[in-house]
């Protein structure tokens, strides 16, 4: 999606902020199996699916006029700067910055010559499929009048409104007070193809996937489940991950705004997800709740009743209660 900032004083890529080296990197890659040298250009676009923003960033100067600033970014938790650091020396452009403070890590590429010739010819070849593809079209639309200098002009600066006009949100009140006769264009669909290619699906799953062990009060038996969430204008996308494992469901939720993709089938997941996720690794700090997931299904494929506390102590240390 779009970030739109209208009356900002911040410039583009200039934040507050300071380079954080994670002190357990070399930690992490020890006791994950990783493929983090080489990243998959499919994995790539599908992290940035679920976790990426093409930002559009327009502020006032001293001078009345407007600034119009391009920027892709990946903002993150603190505990996953490792996958920006991979991600960085993928693309070869771009800083990666945090602030400790606020456990908040971000990559982000704001130089326009890096955008035309890396990160916009990158989605080209690899599409993203959710929603994001319009934002991303608009995106690039953005980027070349600016690459031409169009938008320091009334025709073009307008021009970046209407566009900015149909991303999800809109014009913010204060620019259509200013700017009342500006009209969004159309919105262009995603692509789906015909099956989801497996270095996409980890990458997605890396950012909006999950794994969750429970436990039903009433009968203390122990269930499984995977799970990728998104939001419900991405339901056929959604239902090609049916058409990828070949099982599981798609459930829209009850304010009709998300939508989720699940498996709770044991043996299903016992057989098919456990694997996948094997030869076509997460690569992000979601592998340490996977490879506990993995650990436990493994302990109760074993049917030993010992093992039932074992995985209950799993449990107690996986997902948001990892420390």
């Amino acid at each position: 999606m779009f970030l739109f900032h209208p009356l900002s004083s911040l410039k583009a890529g200039v934040h507050n902020v300071g380079i954080f080296f994670f002190s357990s990197k070399a930690a992490l890659k020890k006791d994950l199996k990783l493929n983090l040298e080489n990243l998959d250009p499919n994995w790539i676009t599908g992290f940035s699916d679920a976790e990426s923003c093409f930002s559009i960033i327009i502020s006032k100067r001293t001078n009345s006029s407007w600034r119009v600033s391009a920027s892709f970014e990946i903002n993150l938790h603190i505990k996953d700067i490792n996958i920006l650091y991979q991600i960085q020396k993928f693309f070869r452009v771009g800083s990666v910055t945090s602030r400790i403070n606020k456990n908040i890590c971000v990559y982000r590429v704001t130089k326009i010559e890096d955008l035309i010739n890396i990160i916009i010819p990158h989605f080209f070849k690899y599409p993203l499929l959710t929603q994001k593809y319009s934002d991303f079209i608009l995106f690039t639309k953005v980027v070349e009048l600016i690459s031409k200098k169009e938008h320091l002009n009334y025709t073009g600066f307008t021009t970046v409104l209407s566009y900015y006009a149909s991303i999800n949100r809109g014009l913010s009140s204060t620019i259509s007070s200013l700017y009342p006769n500006i009209i969004g264009v159309d919105r262009i669909k995603p692509n789906l193809p015909d099956c989801l290619n497996p270095n996409w699906v980890s990458g997605f799953t890396a950012g909006d996937g999950g794994f969750s062990i429970g436990i039903r009060t009433n009968t203390n038996q122990i269930y499984f489940r995977f799970h990728v969430t998104q939001h419900s204008r991405d339901i056929l996308l959604m239902e090609l991950f049916i058409k990828f494992f070949g099982f599981g469901k798609v459930n829209v939720r009850s304010n009709q705004s998300r939508c989720d993709y699940y498996v709770q089938d044991f043996l299903n997941i016992y057989e098919t997800i456990i694997p996948h996720f094997e030869n076509y690794p997460l690569n992000n700090a979601k592998e340490l709740d996977f490879l506990d997931f993995k650990k436990a299904c493994n302990l109760y494929k074993a049917e030993n009743k010992k093992n039932t506390e074992t995985i209950k102590e799993i449990i107690s240390k996986m997902n948001s209660k990892r420390k």
